[in-house]
């Protein structure tokens, strides 16, 4: 791996932050690499979007430290060089507002001159922005006309209109639509391609897998854990197989589950054994319970195949096991 993408751009120092008794965020110590997209994971509520005000500085940490790479060196952020450090930095806190009768190009140009951009490049950086976010044809409209996922798209070209190496994200897609959903997933990913640096936080577990490099998972306040997804489910020894039939709709379902189970189950590496594998009648999708082990997947395969079952589809997905991770990890264990 390139050794600049091994270089720490942002770090959070026992960041915590109080209101009154209440720890919205305790403590928690993370970095964020160039060029790496990190997903910043927890229910609402958990204090993700409290963590990204204080980058940028929009509440002041209670005890803690935060640091970006300015100058080639990682300084610490304070009031007087915030200015300086977060021009570097893009930021969509929340849900955006903008004034309806304004058009993208009033607002992006006031963003743009904030920033610092210069002025003579300005009318080009807005057209290729647009371009991007696939909003050229709407430059001059209003706002008011837009919809909600084209708001959105706004707020994320308003964070990246003065071309920053580090864009941070709060809860980008909350309230799409699918089709709008999957839109911001792409554009993260092709900013990634461009050489950007991404701090995503949602509440959403299969918009953070299918693009984080590492994710970081918050609840109430404390960071529980922060690791690539492969890592974590290497230590909760635990996944997912998803797997569909052939004309599943022709058979005893409770027959088949229990025929499995005698077959499989010692392959999968789980000594409990229930809800061990499950079956959704709405999509016809098997879901069993394993230890992760790529080599378990295989045999677990081969046996279904070898007994007859057409397997149409077989995968282990990203998503299903951080949903599952995520509820291990937040479940408190009873003794």
């Amino acid at each position: 791996m390139n050794k600049s993408n091994q270089e720490v751009l942002i770090q959070f120092r026992n960041l915590t932050r109080k209101f009154g008794d209440f720890y919205a965020v305790k403590n928690i110590n993370l970095e964020i690499k160039r060029g790496e997209i990190v997903g910043f994971l927890g229910p609402n509520g958990a204090g993700k979007s409290t963590a990204m005000k204080m980058m940028a500085l929009l509440l002041d940490p209670t005890e803690g430290e935060i640091w970006i790479r300015g100058n080639g060196e990682l300084q610490k952020l304070t009031r007087k060089n915030k200015d300086y450090l977060l021009d570097n930095l893009g930021f969509l806190i929340e849900n955006p507002a903008f004034y309806g009768d304004l058009s993208p190009r009033t607002i992006l140009n006031y963003f743009a001159k904030l920033k610092g951009y210069p002025k003579d490049k300005i009318n080009d950086r807005i057209e290729d922005v647009l371009k991007f976010l696939g909003l050229e044809a709407w430059i001059d409209k209003k706002i008011k006309t837009f919809s909600k996922g084209m708001r959105q798209k706004i707020g994320i070209a308003s964070a990246i209109i003065h071309d920053p190496d580090i864009i941070v994200l709060d809860e980008p897609q909350t309230g799409l639509d699918p089709k709008a959903r999957k839109e911001v997933r792409d554009f993260i990913l092709e900013l990634k391609q461009m050489g950007k640096t991404i701090f995503l936080s949602s509440h959403l577990l299969y918009e953070i897998s299918e693009v984080a490099d590492r994710v970081a998972i918050i609840h109430q306040g404390r960071l529980i854990a922060f690791d690539t997804l492969d890592n974590l489910e290497a230590k909760t020894k635990k996944s997912i197989i998803n797997f569909e039939l052939l004309n599943t709709e022709d058979k005893n379902q409770k027959e088949f589950l229990e025929k499995t189970k005698s077959l499989v189950h010692p392959l999968t590496g789980i000594e409990k054994d229930l809800s061990w594998v499950k079956y959704n009648e709405d999509t016809g999708v098997f879901q069993m319970i394993f230890d992760g082990d790529p080599l378990n997947q295989l045999k677990i395969l081969r046996v279904l195949i070898d007994n007859g079952f057409k397997v149409i589809e077989f995968s282990v997905p990203k998503a299903g096991l951080l949903e599952d991770l995520f509820i291990e990890l937040t479940t408190p264990e009873v003794k």
